[in-house]
């Protein structure tokens, strides 16, 4: 279920294949911002989705004319129990790759595309992640151009893994970054580990927030130091968040068996019920 971005083709002869009606050159290029999430939702939650939204539009210099409640009624009349994951995408709408620099000193015309689908299957079991030197291009902002990021993935799949760990490139002391849709976290003696955003380059979740909220009403300290891979695989439980998925724990990196003990998963439980009511 989504808005048509483009007709469908109306003739069946082949050289109309390529036919089509003008395609905004954001799709095309993958200049576009997004943020996904799963209903029902609380409008707080929702409210922390759209106020990234906006700030990734102003990073790629993309126009914001939706007010907020016209998308919170597109969300309620596309609403159904069977399609309950959203995604909101803000793309640029120009006409040829001149057009980016046409507009060079104002942001550029943009459209929303509000789309929605069923859920993915997710095992029951922990993950296994491959851990992968990468970081995505401007980090912070959780934008369309993802082919590589996908590609990585793919290729982990192959081997069997769930996902992939992204760490910094760097062969002594690798930093932990994030996977490839999911913000991570450490448990070390009761303390929970997470890479800073701005400081490491990574995606400021809206579920990593709700898990640092929860943790400070919970009294439950936060260490948002560098964390390192060899710290990550020493630590007493790993697990990974998204706004889909919720809270998933992590059992194996690069092969390697996390040593979950049952105070880190008493705290991951605890995490996981407050952020998901």
């Amino acid at each position: 279920m989504h808005r048509e971005l483009f007709s469908p083709l109306t003739s069946e002869a082949p050289e109309s294949a390529t036919v089509l009606s003008a395609l905004p050159e954001g799709l095309l290029y993958g200049y576009s911002v997004y943020t996904t999430f799963k209903m029902p939702l609380s409008e707080q939650v929702i409210d922390l989705h759209l106020q990234r939204l906006k700030k990734d539009c102003k990073a790629l210099g993309l126009s914001w004319r939706f007010t907020d409640h016209q998308i919170l009624g597109q969300l309620k009349t596309l609403f159904q129990p069977n399609r309950p994951v959203f995604r909101l995408t803000v793309l640029a709408d120009v006409e040829g790759y001149a057009a980016f620099y046409h507009h060079a000193d104002s942001p550029l015309p943009a459209r929303l595309i509000v789309s929605a689908r069923e859920t993915s299957a997710v095992t029951p079991t922990g993950l296994s992640l491959k851990v992968t030197p990468h970081q995505r291009p401007l980090p912070t902002a959780k934008h369309g151009a993802m082919a590589e990021t996908i590609l990585r993935k793919r290729q982990a799949k192959q081997l069997g893994f769930d996902d992939i760990l992204l760490v910094s490139d760097s062969w002594e002391s690798p930093l932990v970054l994030e996977t490839s849709t999911a913000n991570v976290f450490g448990i070390q003696d009761g303390v929970l580990r997470t890479s800073d955003p701005v400081r490491d380059g990574c995606l400021p979740g809206i579920t990593r927030h709700l898990i640092l909220e929860a943790a400070q009403a919970m009294r439950v300290p936060v260490d948002s130091s560098p964390l390192s891979l060899t710290e990550l695989l020493a630590c007493q439980g790993v697990f990974v968040s998204n706004a889909v998925s919720g809270i998933r724990k992590v059992d194996h990196i690069d092969g390697q068996s996390i040593a979950w003990q049952a105070s880190a998963q008493r705290l991951m439980d605890s995490l996981s019920s407050t952020v998901n009511t």
